[in-house]
């Protein structure tokens, strides 16, 4: 459960749902058939994405481990270095790879933007501190090597969906007393899609036999504690322009866990919310793919209000 320390207590923080069966059924995002047909939409967009003749792809490894690699998908032909959109997936953080949710790649090439799936170890090989870290490492390495892939050093977005929205957002917060990373103060925006960011909930829930978290990493892994905590010890976190979104139909944790992590940014720099008409977890990412879509549209001006 998220701190509450300070007089104005996030009306969002507390889950109302108190029967393990039942909160672990909101915490479920395969038990629908509607929501077991859009991920299968969205891995066949991937799919697409990887075997496209106009998209130039490449594989680019940040380390010597299995998972120390990042799939780069942009336009095939560019004269110029690319602002970045740095993905990090869902997936419960024990499955899938960048080939699985590269379901942005080909919006982001016509935007003009490389699309950067960046991959980690899942629990199975790894605590969730270490998968953190890992991002953390990771975001920082192609941000330092950018210049050398044909991408602009100075226009990096990251984003996150589901847990992969944790991941991004725990990736630049303090956590056990260490400082955020250098790098956050570069990040020209965070799109922050479905995701979870108390983790305590999930430990009373039958989940619970998977992720194996224990007390202490529910609490120091979770943004919104991270956040409450800075706030409560009189600490602003520098953070980037942030957009919170979720789908208008997802189950009510997973849009509870999202208005509290939009109302505690507050406290730090104020952040934007979208609620995604008539879309549930999975097709709630289908949004970005739209001309118009707002997801998109904030993408844009983050790196755009830092052109130069």
């Amino acid at each position: 459960m998220a701190m509450n320390t300070n007089a104005s207590i996030n009306p969002h923080a507390i889950s109302p749902v108190h029967d393990p069966e039942h909160l672990g059924e909101l915490y479920d995002n395969n038990r629908s058939a509607r929501n077991q047909a859009d991920l299968k939409a969205l891995q066949a967009i991937s799919a697409e994405a990887f075997g496209a003749a106009d998209l130039r792809r490449e594989r680019i490894h940040l380390g010597t481990g299995a998972t120390d690699f990042v799939d780069l998908i942009g336009p095939l032909h560019s004269d110029c270095s690319r602002p970045t959109l740095v993905f990090v997936h869902g997936g419960r953080w024990q499955l899938n790879t960048s080939r699985e949710t590269a379901f942005w790649a080909r919006a982001c090439a016509r935007m003009g933007f490389a699309f950067a799936g960046l991959n980690f170890p899942p629990l199975s090989q790894a605590r969730l501190p270490e998968v953190i870290d890992h991002v953390t490492v990771a975001v920082g390495a192609l941000m330092e090597r950018a210049i050398a892939f044909d991408l602009d050093p100075n226009a990096f977005v990251l984003a996150g969906h589901s847990s992969g929205a944790h991941l991004a957002l725990a990736s630049l917060l303090p956590r056990n007393g260490q400082a955020a990373p250098a790098w956050v103060a570069r990040l020209r925006g965070l799109l922050l899609l479905g995701g979870l960011y108390d983790l305590a909930p999930l430990r009373l829930t039958s989940h619970q036999r998977a992720l194996g978290f224990t007390a202490d990493e529910a609490r120091q892994c979770s943004p919104l504690y991270s956040l409450d905590l800075a706030e409560a010890q009189g600490h602003r976190l520098t953070l980037p322009p942030t957009l919170v979104a979720a789908g208008a139909q997802e189950t009510p944790e997973f849009l509870r866990q999202s208005r509290a992590l939009h109302w505690a940014l507050q406290a730090h720099r104020p952040a934007r919310w979208f609620e995604i008409p008539d879309t549930a977890h999975f097709d709630a990412a289908l949004e970005f793919n739209r001309e118009d879509s707002v997801l998109r549209g904030f993408i844009a001006d983050s790196i755009g209000a830092y052109a130069t």
